[in-house]
């Protein structure tokens, strides 16, 4: 097997497919409050078309597959015969999901049963007011349903991504750090990133990095680091006496690039070879012209030769962010 490698020998096994740039929230650091000119359903990929792509690179040294989207449950039966097919690819050892989970309750079974082994759910804060605030919309006790269908279908543990702000949420740190004490929960703590259309301005002013994240959550209990492996975006820490782990992803502070092996799949077939980086390469039309799978290998490593030693996240915001904004790209 002839894996797929970068221009820096980093072996490619993770990929990461957005299935839709729609959305069920407007979260304020992600999308803007009218919403986006969606993509007309015709430019995005087919369930077919995707798996075609993940059975080919699973030959190449594919194993680990995230779905994501805007969010994915907006297609919950396409989520749902993907999970399936992917699920019998005996190469992918890894199969997740993120959602914000509003919409997980009614499917969490189903998803368990199909074969998705993990789910990550983003919840950036524990008050519903806020909650609100955040996402634009009231619809916490929704998500908290779905996070607690997720728990009684047997997905354990599962990851809560919180996106810290300064003066929105970085109060309530503590709060989802005790939330290890009661339930296998994997709290993480995301730096604020200038992707889309977040000013200069406005992410300094809500940045938040994680050494002082962690300085925060040191002064209140002591902090076990947690063995990761070599690919892992996390700095994991657990509590004494706790049942989960926290953890930290530092995208700016920390550059967790060295063991960078992932990619992402845009919803309109577009591969993103990394995340800071406003190069994408068009998959669709090839797929959708019928080209060999030789060729369109091809066109996958063509894409993968632009990916950069490093992201540049900062350097990015100071030329005006990305061109997508997160629920485009794919978180």
């Amino acid at each position: 097997m002839l894996v797929i490698q970068d221009p820096f020998g980093r072996a490619i096994e993770y990929l990461r497919i957005s299935v839709t740039d729609r959305c069920n929230l407007r979260c304020v650091y992600c999308m803007p409050e009218h919403g986006l000119p969606y993509e007309d359903n015709a430019e995005i990929l087919s369930v077919a078309e995707i798996l075609r792509l993940v059975r080919l690179l699973a030959k190449h040294g594919l194993k680990k597959v995230r779905i994501t989207g805007g969010e994915p449950l907006v297609r919950a039966n396409d989520v749902l015969a993907l999970v399936t097919e992917i699920g019998k690819i005996p190469e992918i050892t890894d199969l997740g999901l993120t959602t914000n989970a509003v919409l997980l309750a009614p499917h969490a079974q189903a998803l368990k049963q199909a074969g998705l082994k993990r789910i990550n759910i983003s919840l950036d804060t524990l008050k519903p007011e806020r909650f609100a605030k955040i996402a634009r919309f009231a619809k916490y006790e929704e998500a908290l349903d779905g996070l607690h269908a997720a728990e009684e279908a047997g997905f354990s543990p599962i990851k809560l991504n919180m996106v810290v702000m300064r003066g929105v949420n970085d109060d309530e740190l503590s709060d989802f750090a005790a939330l290890t004490f009661l339930r296998d929960l994997h709290v993480r703590f995301l730096e604020y990133m200038p992707i889309g259309q977040v000013t200069p301005h406005e992410w300094r002013a809500k940045y938040v990095s994680n050494e002082e994240v962690v300085q925060r959550l040191e002064e209140l209990c002591d902090l076990a680091p947690v063995e990761t492996t070599a690919s892992s975006t996390s700095r994991v820490f657990r509590m004494n006496g706790a049942r989960g782990t926290i953890g930290v992803i530092s995208p700016i502070s920390h550059r967790f690039c060295a063991g960078c092996n992932r990619l992402r799949l845009t919803a309109n077939g577009a591969l993103v070879p990394c995340l800071s980086d406003n190069y994408e390469y068009d998959l669709k039309t090839p797929l959708r012209a019928g080209v060999s799978d030789d060729d369109l290998l091809g066109h996958v490593r063509r894409a993968v030769s632009n990916k950069p030693l490093q992201s540049d996240f900062e350097g990015r915001a100071e030329r005006g962010g990305s061109l997508r904004i997160m629920a485009q790209i794919g978180g």
